[in-house]
């Protein structure tokens, strides 16, 4: 090591030694004042969170209950009006909301036929084999109006085949769809 000191330039010697000290400055950075940082951020966080829970004087009680009316209109985004039926209604009450919007979008509804499907983790799914006589513009509104009044529906397989030769303003077509709704599996029902 004395070798390399006396031989060494002063340039790279001093290059040497600033490598180091951004080295070692990097490392106290990284290790040292970085998480302190980071503790305090979420510490301030969490301190205006209480600062404006107690300016706005919301007490427990009002906050747990604006956060369960959260959680309702969150599962009522994904189940639709199906989230708090028992399992045997909810093939009926799918049926009469299909037809519903059916007759809302002026889709001929030919059939409906339930059956069951598998279960995909912690979710049951239930299979509606659905056949429609509809023109085209009609069907997109009818996709649409289903998604917004049973909620998250998923369209698994589907046919479209034209019903009639007049294609211009508004084709009939012969749809066949198979929907799933997701449930969650609740006391191994």
């Amino acid at each position: 090591m004395q070798d390399f000191l006396d031989n060494a330039e002063p340039r790279s010697f001093a290059m040497i030694l600033i490598a180091v000290v951004v080295l070692l400055s990097a490392v106290e950075v990284t290790y040292l004042v970085l998480p302190q940082f980071k503790n305090y951020r979420a510490l301030n966080a969490e301190f205006e969170l209480l600062d404006g829970a107690m300016i706005s004087g919301e007490s427990l009680a009002v906050q747990l209950t604006r956060v369960d009316e959260e959680v309702k209109k969150l599962s009522h985004q994904l189940h639709g009006d199906m989230a708090q039926l028992p399992v045997k209604q909810m093939e009926s009450f799918v049926i009469g909301r299909l037809q519903k919007v059916s007759w809302s979008t002026q889709i001929e509804l030919v059939s409906v036929q339930p059956g069951e499907g598998k279960q995909v983790q912690n979710f049951r799914e239930t299979l509606f084999e659905v056949k429609l006589m509809a023109g085209f513009h009609n069907f997109f509104e009818w996709l649409q109006v289903v998604n917004e009044e049973l909620g998250y529906i998923v369209v698994n397989k589907f046919e479209i085949s034209p019903k009639d030769n007049d294609m211009v303003k508004n084709p009939k077509l012969d749809i066949t769809l198979t929907l799933v709704s997701y449930r969650m599996v609740q006391d191994g029902r």
